[in-house]
């Protein structure tokens, strides 16, 4: 069950804000600083992170992206000042709500950070099952497969590996099942993702 966390220096506030979000039987955690957030949370959790800001600059933002980067950050601010608020999205916040909270842009804003939680953590899980299978793969085969993704026909391949047609053929479709693609625009995609994340 994803989990909202209430990041804010007075209790009162603190408290304030997991009451809104509580009235929608959600699982809410509260913490006074980012400090004693981060020793808690466990990044391989979904949820999104309330975080109250006084200043209007601040570096808590970025050591939440930094460390928990999957979770979307909901800033909450006294003011309405639109430098605030842009300063706040460039360093990585996903919304960002002035006082006094209105209930419905709370409950709004924490639904649209919790979709996005669960995007990043299946993107995350996608990501890391896809590595599994590539590192299935026989040197031979990845290299049949660049070569191939690169437009060279399977005699073209043959000859630069020095070895048959058929063969490029064998390799190809058993790197193929490994990876799970049924088609070749299903390889050039998965493929594509895999060098995305640095993986291949």
């Amino acid at each position: 069950m994803p989990t909202i966390y209430v990041v804010a220096q007075e209790q009162d506030e603190r408290a304030a804000i997991a009451a809104l979000v509580c009235q929608e039987c959600r699982s809410v955690e509260v913490f006074k600083d980012v400090s004693a957030f981060l020793a808690h949370k466990d990044p391989s959790e979904p949820g999104c992170v309330i975080l109250e800001l006084k200043e209007p600059a601040s570096a808590s933002i970025r050591r939440l992206r930094e460390f928990l980067e999957p979770l979307p950050i909901i800033v909450v601010s006294p003011s309405a000042v639109v430098a605030r608020a842009v300063q706040a999205m460039k360093q990585g916040a996903a919304d960002f709500l002035a006082k006094p909270l209105e209930k419905e842009r709370l409950v709004s804003a924490v639904q649209r950070g919790l979709d996005i939680s669960w995007a990043r953590m299946e993107q995350t899980r996608r990501k890391h099952e896809l590595l599994a299978r590539y590192q299935t793969l026989s040197a031979r085969e990845k290299d049949v497969v660049g070569a191939i993704l690169d437009g060279r026909p399977n005699r073209e391949v043959a000859l630069q590996l020095g070895i048959r047609p058929r063969t490029v053929e064998i390799h190809r479709s058993n790197a193929m099942a490994k990876l799970g693609a049924r088609t070749l625009p299903e390889l050039v995609r998965i493929w594509f993702d895999l060098a995305d994340g640095d993986m291949c």
